[in-house]
């Protein structure tokens, strides 16, 4: 007689133990064991539990274990962390889960070494790699947009997304929460500073917690500065944007004499010297703005010249909020009244966080994400290498997507 110890750790999640029946099969090289009901106390939060499973003879190595959940009357979800088996000889498995069970389907895990599907080359594990994939398949499909190219994970609400996707209970209970204060936040500036204008900068400052950051302190007190303005261009939201400027694009006419305060030398000798930055928001153009409480919003797309001054500051020198030149679309400089200049820079700074927000943003990160999610997904079984490096890096994605 073989005796094999088998020990269920349970997640310390909300709601992720069972009262239902759960049987286990232990499959190993030699053979397999009978289904064997594990321990009943598997509605315990946090808890472990054990289990004695007794086979005739030993049934070699351990290649995987089958995991059915059955219930009488009513039917709910498990989510266990890992099962782990003390083989007669000493030799312990374990075999991660992390994986809501939710219906009366046979699971397969595999033991927790990683395994390409050239190392796992029996027909056992091949045919359980091929039922995992498939499943998944079923799954995690997309949804496709209008031209037939795929749009996003085909899901509506983040309800609509397996379990082990959506964010756990005490995720969703932080998300709420800090979304709770933040409406709460708003609506006591709403009420306290309510007002249909304001008559100066000050006025603003009120909306916002300075006390939050150490750094908003700073930038309160050093926005409309010119310096300020073009430190942000290599500190702020877009640094990659800011190129050095060897030639002046063909519409962004500035000229000597718009510059000769600022920038000593001539224009080209500056170029030469690689003291002439330009950052062009022209993947901007053409961007399409919604109305907001009745109000058509508007969105520049902007280009700006900066220069490298002897002491290392990027101070702007000109700005041109359209990318054609227009009699209606001139070029703005420091020598302009102060709210002129003023107003040119806050158009660049509002391009420049919608350009953070649709690019940098949702798309570079929220949505470029999701392919590689999806594709992991749909493409490589729990035991292959690649699956264990890459899906703790993914945790979250598809609820976030769908949520925004």
């Amino acid at each position: 007689m073989a005796a094999y110890e088998v020990t269920v750790y349970h997640s310390k999640e909300l709601f992720a133990c069972t009262l239902n029946n759960v049987y286990i099969k232990l499959v190993g090289e030699k053979g397999e064991s009978e289904d064997t009901l594990l321990s009943k106390d598997l509605c315990f939060i946090g808890k472990e539990s054990c289990c004695t499973i007794n086979c005739h003879d030993s049934i070699g190595n351990l290649l995987l274990i089958e995991i059915q959940k059955k219930s009488f009357l009513l039917e709910d979800n498990w989510f266990p962390e890992k099962i782990e088996v003390k083989a007669p000889n000493g030799k312990t498995y374990n075999f991660p889960m992390y994986t809501w069970i939710t219906d009366r389907k046979k699971h397969y895990f595999k033991e927790g070494r990683a395994l390409t599907v050239w190392e796992d080359c029996s027909p056992l594990g091949w045919r359980s790699r091929k039922q995992e994939l498939d499943r998944r398949a079923t799954v995690y499909r997309w949804q496709e947009s209008e031209k037939g190219m795929p749009h996003h994970i085909e899901a509506n609400y983040p309800k609509d997304l397996p379990l082990e996707d959506q964010f756990i209970t005490t995720k969703t209970a932080e998300f709420m929460a800090q979304a709770f204060v933040n409406i709460l936040w708003e609506k006591y500036i709403e009420l306290r500073e309510c007002a249909d204008t304001w008559p100066d900068f000050d006025d603003l400052s009120k909306l916002l917690d300075y006390r939050k950051y150490d750094i908003l302190g700073y930038v309160k007190e050093n926005w409309r500065e010119d310096d300020f303005f073009g430190y942000q261009f290599l500190n702020g939201l877009n640094p990659i944007l800011i190129r050095r400027c060897t030639a002046l694009p063909d519409n962004f006419p500035v000229n000597e004499n718009m510059i000769s305060l600022h920038c000593k030398g001539r224009l080209a000798q500056e170029m030469k010297k690689g003291n002439i930055f330009l950052c062009d928001y022209k993947i901007l153009d053409g961007v399409e703005t919604r109305c907001i409480n009745k109000q058509k919003q508007y969105l520049m797309a902007p280009l700006i010249l900066l220069h490298k001054t002897p002491d290392d500051k990027l101070m702007p020198i000109a700005i041109q909020l359209q990318q054609k030149p227009a009699a209606d679309n001139r070029i703005f400089l420091p020598t302009d009244s102060e709210y002129d200049w003023l107003l040119a820079k806050l158009c660049v700074r509002n391009a420049d966080f919608n350009l953070f927000e649709l690019n940098t943003h949702l798309l570079r990160t929220h949505l470029l994400a999701e392919v590689f999610a999806v594709s992991l997904l749909r493409n490589l079984p729990m035991v292959h290498p690649l699956y264990k490096l890459l899906i703790p890096h993914s945790r979250y994605t598809l609820h976030i997507n769908v949520l925004a």
